[in-house]
């Protein structure tokens, strides 16, 4: 085991460096920082980013809101999810509203919170209709693969519901929930990065890259980019220890 975890990080490391050398090639191909910025000089100006007195009030904006919305989506569709698993009639009603929500482009949800909100509830509106219908679905899905059984026995039984609730469904939609909540995650940052650019809160890492753009600073749109990535697989790694102590809780 212990082998096996030193290896992945050697290959992790070898990655991360091949990334840098060809990044590195193709900024000295292109000869032009405007276009793409070498590491070294993007490296420098996230740290005068890290260091800038605007950088955390930016950041927090851009974790609260996001994790705000995330929240939101992720309760109300693990809620109808389980009402649609749990009734058909009800997955077939909701299903054409959760077609269409999950069928509207992104930029045309954008565009319309711009006419409707304010720019800091454009960012929620957004960010909680892209991620519902996944987590909605994935629910639903997690439902259904419960052994029609095992819910024959505990109707037999009398099992009240709650207790059925915790020991048999959750852990059935557990797998499909963290796969639905990994992507969920990773589709919030990049919308609400996309919203922010749009909408142009006072604060927001987006608001501080369309900034950077319109002045030609591309250093620092590759340095919060770095940002928002970091923030990504931050999330992500919280997000799978956690699943993995649920998954050995109920093992």
């Amino acid at each position: 085991m212990k082998v096996s975890i030193y290896k992945n990080k050697v290959i992790t490391v070898g990655s991360l460096l091949t990334l840098f050398v060809v990044w590195s090639l193709a900024a000295r191909w292109v000869g032009k920082e405007i276009i793409l910025p070498n590491p070294v000089v993007t490296l420098n100006q996230l740290c005068r980013l890290l260091t800038s007195g605007g950088f955390w009030a930016h950041l927090s904006a851009t974790l609260s809101r996001g994790l705000a919305g995330f929240g939101l989506s992720f309760l109300a569709g693990l809620f109808l999810g389980l009402l649609s698993g749990l009734h058909p009639g009800f997955q077939t009603f909701f299903h054409l509203w959760l077609t269409v929500i999950r069928s509207t482009p992104s930029m045309a949800l954008i565009l319309l919170a711009l006419i409707w909100f304010e720019s800091d509830a454009v960012t929620l509106f957004v960010t909680f209709l892209v991620v519902f219908p996944l987590i909605t679905q994935n629910v639903t899905e997690g439902v259904r693969q419960v052994d029609p059984r095992l819910k024959e026995m505990a109707r037999l039984y009398r099992v009240r519901f709650p207790t059925t609730l915790y020991r048999m469904y959750l852990p059935a939609i557990l797998p499909y929930l963290a796969t639905a909540a990994a992507a969920g995650l990773g589709l919030t940052w990049k919308v609400m990065i996309a919203a922010e650019v749009l909408a142009y809160p006072r604060w927001g890492i987006g608001a501080r890259m369309d900034t950077a753009r319109t002045y030609l600073q591309t250093p620092e749109v590759f340095a919060w980019t770095i940002v928002v990535i970091a923030i990504s697989l931050f999330f992500d790694r919280i997000l799978n220890a956690l699943i993995r102590k649920r998954l050995l809780y109920w093992e």
